[in-house]
């Protein structure tokens, strides 16, 4: 077969069904999440000549405007993937001649109304000099749609386009009839194996109460996951069971005074069988959460632990006394577990200490929650209790245990001024220990991922690590596109893999996503009447989404 200039012009090209993993006579190439890679696309003939030298270079594809019978002289047809999710890779060289003007616009466009009229090239170039084209965009196609070159603007009498190296990859789910199945993720790479060289773990957050019996969770997650975190079990709530104190004995408050605390209560049953579990798959734990607003009980903040129907809340002396029994008490039952268990080799590698204490409406004086949404501001009116609460896990938590602040909205110029000021104060304190920031990373599939990484960089300019804690994509209001969804993943891990930490260096040292398929993500309680789809796997069987490929494409391109 005679090689040519991979393009067509004012026709349609051919794309075959040869499902096949190998490269085929009609240069089609099927990837294993059913993408196709075009390198060969037909044409007329008519107002192209082949394997010209032009210019001192070879292989040129030339294409006489004044031979050509369309207003636009350059058209590859889409028509194919009518209603298909589509990631465009595309680049090529050009040289316009035409010794009537100095310069030519050209436009490289796509005629899909709903996105816009998206142009992949838009620039007034020099005639008789070598330019290049290159673009990379993820597009939905509403309808037959084309790729082509605008002919606004041009002269066609006097006109001719020179064009070398050009290449067209398209990848999409299902672009062809007997498209392969989508894998499942018990028969591919893990995911923790392609980032094992740049972050010291990568996991899910798991419902321990809700999914975590499902087999086939329990057959992959050693596969894709080092560390676990539980979605919500590892919360006061869950700790204490729901259940208020019948018992009180006393605790001394670091004030040396005596306070009542309770005396049967938490049960860490449930805890216990978690451990167990997560050592049984070879799995270790982030543990989340010890302090927080929400998920504690309100009881835990009232005299008296509202027995009697108390109300009031207690003083900060009181609460200080509380907060460091209850730190203290689940810290090291969780040591006194390894080291029955485990052989004193931690399952627990970081605890979320505090979680979302920034406002999110924060200013330079104001930037925490108010007492409206938190019972902890209620009682200290000041960033107190966040220092204190570092200052107790310090003590009671192993040192080689990290110790984290974990919030969400990190990306957010105020709230990212707002977290480093709770970091600064938990630096001040002599006593404390504050190892990492934790980013939640709850985004949205049009998030920036530059901002994203100067928050990462604001967070390691205070020497400490930043831990990505929970991370999904929202496609809110907007219907998904797995192509968008994989090109977002791909942006992100690039960007995370690039900040990674490194020997002598702060960075990013794991990464965990909320969740582990689509089905059960919490998004479709915060996107009623949206269903989100922000994960790498959905079904039942756990398939592999191209979302699943952008974070193995992103590993593999940063070695």
């Amino acid at each position: 077969m005679m090689k040519r200039t991979l393009i067509f012009f004012t026709a349609v090209f051919l794309i075959l069904s040869d499902c096949s993993a190998k490269q085929t006579d009609a240069q089609t190439i099927e990837n294993p999440d059913g993408s196709v890679s075009i390198t060969r696309i037909d044409e007329d003939g008519k107002a192209i000549l082949f394997n010209k030298k032009y210019n001192g270079a070879t292989n040129v594809t030339q294409v006489n405007l004044a031979k050509t019978s369309r207003a636009n002289p350059v058209i590859v047809d889409l028509s194919a993937y009518e209603g298909k999710d589509i990631d465009i890779q595309f680049s090529c060289e050009m040289l316009i001649e035409d010794k009537t003007a100095e310069k030519t616009q050209i436009v490289w466009m796509i005629n899909e109304l709903n996105e816009n009229m998206p142009k992949l090239f838009d620039r007034k170039v020099e005639n008789g000099k070598w330019f290049s084209v290159n673009k990379h965009i993820t597009i939905h196609l509403s309808g037959k749609r084309q790729l082509y070159i605008s002919g606004a603007g041009l002269n066609k009498d006097t006109t001719t386009f020179y064009i070398k190296n050009f290449k067209l990859r398209i990848n999409g789910e299902g672009l062809t009839k007997n498209a392969p199945k989508p894998a499942v993720w018990t028969d591919v790479t893990g995911v923790k194996e392609v980032l094992k060289d740049y972050f010291d773990y990568f996991g899910f957050c798991v419902s321990y109460n809700n999914t975590f019996k499902e087999p086939l969770l329990q057959k992959g997650l050693p596969i894709h996951a080092s560390c676990i975190t539980m979605e919500n079990e590892f919360k006061p709530d869950f700790i204490f069971a729901w259940t208020k104190p019948n018992k009180l004995t006393e605790f001394r408050g670091e004030d040396g005074k005596l306070y009542e605390v309770p005396a049967d209560i938490p049960n860490f049953k449930q805890m216990d069988s978690i451990l167990s579990d997560m050592k049984k798959l070879g799995l270790k734990m982030r543990g989340h959460v010890l302090v927080w607003h929400s998920q504690t009980p309100v009881w835990f903040f009232q005299k008296n632990y509202s027995r009697n129907g108390e109300t009031a809340l207690v003083n900060p002396a009181e609460m200080n006394a509380r907060m460091e029994w209850y730190i203290k008490t689940v810290l090291e039952h969780v040591a006194d577990w390894e080291k029955k268990n485990n052989n004193g080799e931690h399952m627990i590698l970081a605890w979320d200490v505090v979680n979302e204490a920034a406002s999110d409406n924060s200013t330079e004086t104001n930037y925490l929650r108010d007492e409206s949404s938190s019972k902890w501001f209620a009682i200290y009116k000041d960033v107190t209790f966040i220092v204190n609460a570092f200052r107790y896990a310090n003590k009671y938590a192993p040192k080689d245990v990290e110790l984290v602040y974990n919030d969400y909205g990190c990306a957010s110029p105020n709230k990212n001024k707002a977290i480093c000021k709770i970091i600064d104060a938990i630096q001040a304190a002599p006593d404390a220990r504050i190892d990492a920031a934790g980013m939640q990373t709850h985004i949205s599939i049009n998030d920036s991922a530059a901002n994203f990484e100067k928050a990462v960089k604001n967070f390691l300019a205070k020497g400490i690590n930043v831990q990505i804690t929970e991370m999904d994509v929202a496609n809110g209001t907007s219907n998904y596109n797995a192509m968008r969804l994989k090109d977002c993943y791909k942006t992100y891990f690039k960007m995370f893999i690039a900040n990674r930490k490194l020997p002598g260096k702060k960075g990013i040292e794991g990464v965990t996503l909320w969740g582990v398929r689509d089905e059960w993500t919490w998004l479709n309680s915060m996107h009623k009447g949206h269903t989100q789809y922000p994960l790498l796997f959905n079904d039942k069987k756990f398939y592999c989404k191209p979302a699943y490929y952008g974070v193995i494409e992103a590993a593999e391109e940063s070695k």
